[in-house]
């Protein structure tokens, strides 16, 4: 706990002098997740945990530009990395109503597929929270 307490410690110092991790990077270390830049980097660590996601074509926000979108045109699964709080609300409130949508929600990404499956071998590699709408 103490050597936790050190690196948080460490983290925030060269946060506030600009030479190291965000604000955000920091709270996804103390949540135990990682936060991503955009979507094709949340989109390789999917693959790299043994999830399939052919599409590489990540478009952004026009609102927005730090917030990237990534569809991996299997018709199954899709993600997004948020530029801001306001913009993963935003995100999500799109997505609460529809039905047959499980979501994998983390720090500032989410990955939304069909099916559960995928995202609870997601979830053990990145991660994260599962809803469901049903």
């Amino acid at each position: 706990m103490r050597r936790a307490a050190t690196v948080l410690l460490s983290l925030s110092v060269l946060a506030l002098t600009g030479c190291g991790p965000t604000a955000d990077d920091i709270q996804a270390l103390v949540d135990g997740e990682t936060a991503y830049d955009d979507a094709l980097a949340l989109r390789e660590a999917v693959v790299d945990a043994g999830v399939e996601c052919p599409g590489t074509d990540q478009l952004s926000a026009p609102a927005d530009p730090a917030t990237t979108f990534l569809d991996c045109a299997n018709g199954e699964m899709a993600m997004a990395v948020a530029g801001s709080e306001e913009s993963m609300e935003e995100l999500l409130g799109a997505f609460r109503g529809e039905v047959d949508v499980s979501v994998l929600q983390a720090t500032n990404w989410f990955v939304l597929s069909r099916t559960e499956e995928p995202l609870q071998r997601l979830q053990d590699e990145l991660g994260g929270q599962i809803t469901t709408n049903r």
